[in-house]
């Protein structure tokens, strides 16, 4: 993973993204990059606004502003020099514009769960994970510090490449132990596992394919691995019925702190658009999650 060169962090005023905004700005001075805090005024308050306050949305906008400014200055990012941007308009579409308008290489948000489902996140926050043209980092709000155990999803597909490189890359920073972890489900797995309505059982092991693909997980992260310096690093095969179960069962078992993994972009639906795996782990892993985007990935901000 190369270094970051601009982050955005996205305010909305919560807990839940000062954690996020400090997170920001500790990757951005890892890596020496710029980083800006983005706020999204919907464009209905701020008519609502205008008419309460006689005024007009110049003036808005710089009030907020300078709240962003003290919202940013209360957080505790250290020396980071925070820029910080108010933008009109619907969230997700302003967010996308401000990545571009940056040529920021990551968007990080803050989780902001429900009360009822606190390991779901928010709906602007799993919209940019499905569709932001950046690699999207979202924190939770108990994540404190440098990451301590960090776990890829491996499928030996060109962008898990990417997404073992970009756990590495934090891997180092942090001074963090990391997993490769594929899951292998065989033949009698997929079948038990058609339409992913089965709990997570072991499947029946086989131990020479776990073998073989132990032996192809380790050839296919080696590449990355070589200059891994002091971190330690754990390829694990394990064979299961249920693919996404496993991978959160895994995460929850090692007490992760972040989970890394790659997304896809083929068509406009959800699903395939992030990939059913990528987007159970997105919804329901216990830990903070970095979705790594294919190169060349584009989608349209709707």
């Amino acid at each position: 993973m190369k270094k970051l060169h601009h982050i955005i962090a996205a305010i909305d005023f919560t807990a839940s993204c000062r954690n996020a905004l400090r997170e920001a700005a500790r990757r951005a001075s890892l890596d020496g990059a710029a980083i800006t805090a983005v706020h999204v005024m919907d464009e209905f308050l701020v008519h609502e606004l205008k008419k309460a306050l006689s005024t007009d949305q110049a003036t808005i906008r710089a009030d907020w502003l300078e709240r962003l400014k003290k919202f940013v200055a209360e957080s505790e990012v250290g020396a980071v020099a925070v820029n910080a941007e108010v933008r009109i308009g619907h969230p997700f579409a302003e967010l996308v514009e401000a990545c571009r308008a940056h040529s920021a290489d990551l968007l990080v948000m803050g989780a902001k769960g429900s009360k009822n489902e606190s390991h779901r996140i928010g709906a602007i926050a799993a919209k940019c994970v499905r569709k932001a043209p950046v690699d999207v980092l979202v924190v939770r709000e108990d994540a404190q510090g440098p990451f301590k155990k960090i776990v890829t999803c491996v499928d030996f597909s060109e962008n898990s490449a990417k997404a073992v490189q970009c756990a590495l890359h934090v891997a180092q920073q942090d001074g963090a132990s990391l997993d490769c972890l594929h899951v292998y489900q065989s033949a009698l797995a997929m079948s038990l596992d058609y339409g992913g309505f089965v709990p997570s059982l072991p499947a029946t092991i086989d131990p020479e394919a776990v073998e073989n693909w132990r032996k192809d997980l380790n050839a296919f992260i080696a590449p990355f691995t070589r200059d891994a310096g002091d971190v330690k690093i754990t390829a694990l095969i394990k064979e299961r019925v249920n693919i996404r179960e496993a991978i959160l069962d895994h995460v929850s078992e090692v007490h992760a702190s972040l989970v890394v993994l790659g997304t896809r972009g083929k068509t406009g639906l959800r699903e395939m658009l992030i990939g059913t795996t990528a987007e159970k782990i997105v919804q329901n892993a216990p830990c903070s999650i970095l979705a790594v985007k294919p190169d060349g990935f584009v989608s349209a901000a709707d």
